[in-house]
């Protein structure tokens, strides 16, 4: 069933491919520089921001995430958020969330407040529910951004929001199974609305997932389905048996990557456009199907013309042909 003179060949080139897959893989997951977004802000002390009249200033403390689902960008934020201004003309920061609500009555708290000196302000204690829409454009290896966003009701007074970053952070208990350490964003800006323009302050978490968690439970089960189906091109198909076996193998390889597809896609949020993942199946499947072709091709040939060598030339361009074909599909969509 099997040809020792081209059985070493066909098994080199497959681990070579196997482990230049890995290398790439890792080159990607190196090439993502994590930046830690951990500090000790104050947020309790009284601050001298100056004498900066129509400017509240915002800090954030970011506790802990809880309940994050990927696939509906749904998520729980426990935080301290601190508002600190100098016009005596502002009595409180009247502000509400953009992108989500309170957990339950109660969660949005006002813990502690000092109106008596030059700054003034406020802290309140909140926990959260927030969605953020996800673009899962480079999974399973992609990054996802966090955001709150908070908007501030000025009541007609002319009032802008600036970021007050020695009282803006996350903490080191900060966690979520599955991705790196977080990076954080602070911008403002200012909501135009039909009535009124209202100053809005948004810091995005970045979060990148974990590689090697994304390579073996994404990746490494489908590079596993080609090389099971590319050993399959040492059995000659010159015998019923080893035609039997190749296309019963292959045949069982290519319903598992597509049960495997399946499964996969029902983690996945809605996409507007091609994921790298996209490129990684499609280029799995048309490999699987090739496989099956020339296997089809060779026993026909085979039982047409009983030349050995002519199968086998079939065969060897079929492998070529079967690893081409998925490479360059696989760049042609990751470039898309």
């Amino acid at each position: 069933m099997l040809s020792k003179k081209r059985a070493k060949p066909i098994i080199i080139l497959l681990l070579l491919l196997f482990l230049l897959s890995l290398g790439l893989f890792s080159g990607i997951s190196q090439a993502q520089e994590l930046v830690s977004a951990e500090n000790t802000p104050v947020m309790n002390q009284a601050i001298d921001i100056g004498n900066e009249n129509h400017t509240m200033h915002i800090g954030l403390y970011l506790i802990q995430c809880y309940s994050f689902e990927y696939k509906s960008g749904s998520y729980t934020f426990d935080f301290y958020v601190r508002f600190l201004w100098t016009d005596p003309n502002i009595k409180t920061a009247d502000w509400y969330l953009m992108n989500g609500y309170p957990t339950y009555p109660g969660a949005k708290l006002l813990i502690d407040e000092n109106k008596t000196g030059n700054v003034k302000w406020e802290l309140y204690r909140v926990r959260a529910n927030l969605n953020a829409p996800i673009e899962p454009t480079d999974y399973p290896f992609d990054r996802i951004e966090l955001p709150i966003s908070i908007e501030l009701l000025t009541h007609n007074y002319n009032v802008s929001l600036v970021w007050f970053k020695s009282a803006t952070g996350i903490g080191p208990d900060f966690t979520t199974v599955g991705w790196s350490k977080p990076v954080y964003e602070l911008t403002t800006s200012f909501s135009n609305y039909p009535l009124r323009v209202e100053p809005r302050a948004d810091i995005v978490v970045s979060l990148d997932r974990n590689f090697y968690g994304a390579f073996m439970k994404t990746v490494f089960p489908l590079l596993i389905f080609c090389f099971v189906s590319g050993v399959c091109f040492l059995f000659k198909m010159k015998e019923d048996s080893a035609f039997g076996l190749r296309i019963g193998i292959g045949t069982s390889m290519l319903i598992s990557a597509v049960l495997f597809n399946i499964s996969e896609q029902n983690d996945i949020p809605p996409v507007t456009r091609l994921t790298f993942y996209n490129s990684i199946i499609a280029a799995v499947v048309s490999f699987l199907a090739l496989f099956l072709i020339v296997t089809i091709l060779g026993y026909v040939e085979w039982k047409r013309s009983q030349e050995e060598k002519k199968v086998e030339r079939i065969n060897r361009i079929g492998f070529v042909v079967s690893l081409a074909v998925p490479i360059i599909i696989l760049t042609f969509l990751s470039l898309l």
